[in-house]
């Protein structure tokens, strides 16, 4: 059984921005503060490998991470955020204001795909391809984002996608899971007691 330490990466935008994932963007002062003391906190729990996607935020976070464990980052392009395509850099009001029916995908993000996006649950599959992986060799640091962890959590543990925006992963917490051939157990779930 391996340990996988999920991590969504430090803050990179102001809490009361609100635009859907877009910009790769760096990490804020308070996300470098907030990655340094994640940081002191995983070193602590020993981890043995440091894995990211390869967004500057989620680098970011994971380089501080492994200057405290002494550990190299694997990047993993396939740790990155869903693809909001035409809806990415928006925010949610002018998304729906633009179009009303894509209020739906907000609650179940299978109830339609963004135009020129990736579907939900093909950006679920690809991260939970990704945990699956990682779960069933060394386990390790993920560090990767908000939208797309959520939904390969949800997947894995057999949770309509639906639900996984009902599932809390904040920037520089950590959720901690013991994975098994069956799957995740859920440890922890959005720990910021480092904070």
């Amino acid at each position: 059984m391996a340990k996988l330490y999920l991590v969504r990466h430090a803050l990179a935008r102001e809490a009361d921005d609100l635009r859907l994932p877009g910009d790769d963007v760096s990490l804020l002062p308070a996300g470098e503060a907030q990655a340094r003391l994640l940081a002191d906190r995983l070193r602590d729990m020993g981890p043995s490998a440091i894995y990211a996607s390869d967004a500057r935020r989620a680098r970011q976070t994971a380089e501080a991470i492994g200057l405290a464990c002494a550990l190299p980052v694997t990047v993993l392009p396939a740790l990155r955020e869903i693809d909001f395509g035409d809806w990415a850099g928006r925010t949610y009001e002018a998304v729906v204001a633009a179009d009303p029916a894509a209020a739906a995908y907000f609650t179940d993000p299978e109830a339609m795909t963004p135009p020129g996006s990736e579907p939900a649950r093909d950006g679920a599959r690809r991260v939970l391809g990704v945990l699956e992986t990682i779960g069933m060799g060394p386990g390790g640091v993920v560090v990767g984002h908000g939208g797309s962890l959520r939904l390969a959590l949800a997947l894995a543990l057999g949770m309509p996608l639906a639900a996984a925006w009902r599932l809390r992963l904040d920037c520089a917490h950590v959720s901690v899971l013991d994975w098994t051939a069956a799957g995740p157990l859920v440890e922890v779930l959005n720990d910021g007691c480092h904070l």
